[in-house]
C-alpha cells in the first residue's frame, strides 16, 4: 500500500507545474552558478599565483642576503582558493585568510579579498550549499504546503482515506515521494555542474573530490527530509492551504533569514567581547610599562659591535614587548573564536544554519578550515625558530641574543634558501571532516523526528470531512 501511495503522488508531482518550472530554475542556477565560479576562480588562482611568486623571490632575497632578517621578516601566508568552492564558499569572503608570523611569533591575521572590485563580494555566490539552503528549501515547502490541507480542500483525502489506506501510511508516502522529487532534481543539477567543470578542466577533481560531493548529497538529503518533514506539518496544523502557505512561509522566514541574520545581534549583545580599540590602548599601555621599566641603555645600541652588552639589553626589551603584546592578543583571539562558536550554537535551531556549518566540513572551508591554518601555524612558528637557532649558534660572529624584531645580535650569515622551512597548508582529513559533521547531523536527525512525529500525531486526530 505504501508503494502504491508513493507513486501516485511521484505521478502528481512530476505532472505538475510547480516540479516543472522548478526542475528548469534549479538546472539553469545550478548551470550559471558553475560556470560563474570556474571564471571567478581562475581569476583568484592567477591572483594568487603572482602574489605565490613575488612572496617566494622576496623571502629568497632576504635568506640570501641575512639569516636574521629572515628571521624577524612578517612572512604573510595567504590561503589558496578552494577548488571545490562550487559545492559551497562557506562565505570565506568575509573569514581571515591572510596569516602574519615571523621565526618569533604568529601575530595574527586579516581579511584580504583579493578581489579587483571589493564592493562585489556583497553579492551572493550561486554554490550548491546555496541553491540547496535557499531555492530548493522554498521549492519543497511549496510541494508540500498543500499535502494534506489541499487535498482536504478538494474532497479527495476523505475518499483516499476511505479506502484500506492507513493515515500514518498516507503521510509516510507524501513525504517519502517530496524527498524523491526533491533529490532528482538535485542529482540532475549536480550531474549538469560536475560535467560543466570537467569540460573546462580548471579544477581537477580527484578521489577526495567525489567523496565530498557524495558527502554533499547525503547531507542534502537529511537536509531536505528537515525542511519535507516542516512542510508537512505545516499542511497538517491548519484546514486551510493558503493558511498552511502562510504558515510555511513563516517558517523559511524565520529559519532562512531572521535566525541566521540575527546572529550578530546575538553575539554582540549575548556574548560580547572587547572592542578592538580597547585591546590596541591595552598594548600601548603595556608597551609603555615597560619601557618605562626597562633597565638603562636597554634602548641605547643600535649597530656597531654586536657584542656589546646594551644589544643584550636591547633584545631582552624587545623580546619582553612581543610576549607582552601576544599574551594580550592572543587572549582576545581567543574571546573572538569563543564567541564565534558560542553564536553557532545559538543559531543551530536553524537547519539553514545546520547545513552551512557541516558543508564547511564537507569541503575543508570555512571556519573549520581557519582554526586548522591557525593552530598549524602555531605549530609550524617554533620549529622555524629552532632552525635559526640552530643556524645562529654555529655562527661564532653571533652573541647568540635573540631579537624578535631587529637584526643587531644574531647571525648576519646568508642561508641557502632551500633549505629553509616553508609553512604549507594540511588539508583537512576526511575523518577529521566526519566527526565534525556527526553532531550537526544528529541534531537534524531529531530534529527531523520531532517535527515528523509532531505532524503525524495532528495527522492521526486531523479531521478528514
Amino acid at each position: 500500500m505504501l508503494k502504491y501511495v508513493i507513486k501516485r503522488e511521484l505521478q502528481h508531482y512530476l505532472y505538475s507545474l510547480v516540479f516543472q518550472i522548478s526542475f528548469l530554475l534549479i538546472t539553469a542556477v545550478f548551470i550559471v552558478g558553475t560556470i560563474a565560479f570556474l571564471k571567478s576562480y581562475d581569476a583568484k588562482i592567477q591572483e594568487y599565483s603572482k602574489y605565490n611568486v613575488e612572496f617566494t623571490n622576496g623571502l629568497k632575497n632576504t635568506a640570501e642576503s641575512n639569516a636574521s632578517n629572515l628571521a624577524v621578516r612578517r612572512q604573510t601566508f595567504v590561503s589558496k582558493p578552494r577548488g571545490n568552492g562550487f559545492i559551497a564558499d562557506c562565505k570565506e569572503k568575509y573569514l581571515p585568510n591572510n596569516f602574519i608570523h615571523s621565526a618569533y611569533n604568529v601575530f595574527g591575521f586579516e581579511v584580504r579579498s583579493g578581489s579587483v572590485n571589493p564592493f562585489l563580494n556583497n553579492f551572493q555566490e550561486l554554490n550548491w550549499s546555496f541553491i540547496v539552503s535557499l531555492i530548493m528549501s522554498f521549492i519543497v515547502l511549496l510541494l508540500t504546503f498543500d499535502t494534506i490541507s489541499g487535498e482536504k480542500e478538494s474532497k479527495t483525502l476523505a475518499i483516499t482515506l476511505s479506502n484500506t489506506i492507513s493515515r500514518g501510511t498516507l503521510l509516510w508516502g507524501k513525504y517519502i515521494s517530496v524527498i524523491m522529487v526533491t533529490m532528482l532534481m538535485l542529482i540532475i543539477g549536480i550531474i549538469l555542474s560536475i560535467l560543466i567543470v570537467i569540460i573546462s578542466n580548471k579544477v581537477a577533481l580527484s578521489f577526495i573530490s567525489v567523496i565530498e560531493i557524495l558527502y554533499f548529497i547525503l547531507l542534502s538529503f537529511f537536509f531536505i527530509s528537515l525542511i519535507s518533514a516542516f512542510g508537512i506539518l505545516s499542511s497538517v496544523i491548519v484546514r486551510k492551504s493558503n493558511v498552511s502557505l502562510l504558515i510555511a512561509l513563516t517558517f523559511w522566514l524565520i529559519f532562512v533569514v531572521i535566525i541566521p541574520n540575527s546572529s550578530m545581534f546575538s553575539a554582540k549583545n549575548i556574548f560580547s567581547i572587547e572592542h578592538s580599540d580597547d585591546i590596541n590602548e591595552k598594548v600601548s599601555k603595556a608597551r609603555d610599562d615597560i619601557n618605562r621599566n626597562a633597565p638603562e641603555g636597554s634602548w641605547a645600541a643600535s649597530g656597531g659591535n654586536p657584542f656589546l652588552p646594551e644589544h643584550e639589553l636591547r633584545a631582552d626589551n624587545q623580546t619582553n614587548l612581543m610576549n607582552s603584546e601576544m599574551n594580550i592578543r592572543n587572549a582576545y583571539y581567543q574571546d573572538m573564536f569563543r564567541q564565534l562558536e558560542k553564536t553557532r550554537l545559538l543559531t543551530m535551531i536553524s537547519p539553514i544554519s545546520l547545513f552551512e556549518y557541516m558543508n564547511e566540513a564537507v569541503v575543508g572551508g570555512g571556519y573549520l578550515r581557519f582554526q586548522k591554518v591557525w593552530n598549524d601555524l602555531h605549530s609550524f612558528q617554533p620549529q622555524f625558530l629552532q632552525f635559526f637557532k640552530e643556524l645562529d649558534a654555529n655562527d661564532p660572529d653571533s652573541p647568540h641574543w635573540y631579537n624578535p624584531y631587529e637584526n643587531y645580535s644574531t647571525t648576519k650569515k646568508p642561508v641557502n634558501f632551500e633549505q629553509v622551512p616553508l609553512f604549507e597548508e594540511r588539508i583537512i582529513s576526511l575523518e577529521e571532516r566526519f566527526s565534525f559533521i556527526l553532531k550537526y547531523l544528529l541534531v537534524i536527525v531529531i530534529y527531523t523526528a520531532v517535527i515528523f512525529f509532531s505532524s503525524f500525531v495532528l495527522f492521526v486526530r486531523y479531521d478528514v470531512r
